[in-house]
């Protein structure tokens, strides 16, 4: 999160966000979020902050307090850089915030795309969502729930030919792709708040 002080509320709703990203492959510019990823200048007019060095891979950051069920928080817009060129916007929610459970449920009911579910190799604590070819929801568990914390896209060729980032590609080299429901009780190795939050998320991926 940034730190330039309260972030300013913008009558729009997490879910209007993330269906950007489905739609789009991206955060769409929107001018009440003052997010206009081809403008540099007039997104740090708007209140966004630089984080890196402007010449390589670099990002501005923007905190927004957005609507999310009966309420409000803030979350953070990340544009992300390299050199000049615009790669895609991510955004970080906070914690305990977003369950993963009731995304696969938005997914399955508004956006019947195919997702693949995605654990870390070493431990049921943390994975990510891939949906289509760019977009990575990536989570974490708490206690006995997951709950998504970033959103990142993405697929863009830098000006050096070596150099290109996909978040797909990311997910894909880091994590294993999910298996079977018994391969998933298995990550939980007898943690019961493991295999709570294992059960949480299961129906959604067995058709029931």
């Amino acid at each position: 999160m940034t730190l330039s002080g309260a972030p300013s509320s913008v009558d729009i709703g997490l879910y209007d966000l993330l269906g950007d990203y489905l739609v789009h492959g991206d955060l769409a510019p929107r001018p009440q979020l003052g997010l206009f990823p081809d403008d540099k200048p007039r997104m740090l007019a708007e209140g966004f902050e630089p984080v890196g060095e402007p010449a390589e891979f670099h990002m501005l950051e923007k905190d927004v307090s957005i609507r999310h069920r009966r309420g409000w928080f803030a979350a953070t817009l990340k544009p992300f850089y390299h050199g000049d060129r615009y790669i895609s916007t991510g955004l970080a929610l906070p914690w305990r915030r977003l369950r993963l459970s009731a995304l696969l449920r938005w997914l399955r009911t508004h956006h019947p795309a195919r997702a693949r579910l995605l654990f870390h190799l070493v431990d049921a604590e943390q994975g990510a969502l891939l949906v289509g070819e760019t977009t990575a929801f990536h989570f974490h568990r708490q206690g006995r729930r997951y709950y998504v914390t970033t959103i990142e896209t993405g697929r863009a060729a830098g000006e050096k030919p070596q150099w290109q980032y996909s978040a797909a590609d990311w997910v894909r080299r880091l994590m294993s792709e999910f298996g079977d429901v018994a391969r998933m009780r298995a990550l939980a190795e007898g943690d019961a708040d493991v295999l709570a939050a294992l059960a949480e998320i299961e129906p959604c991926f067995s058709g029931d």
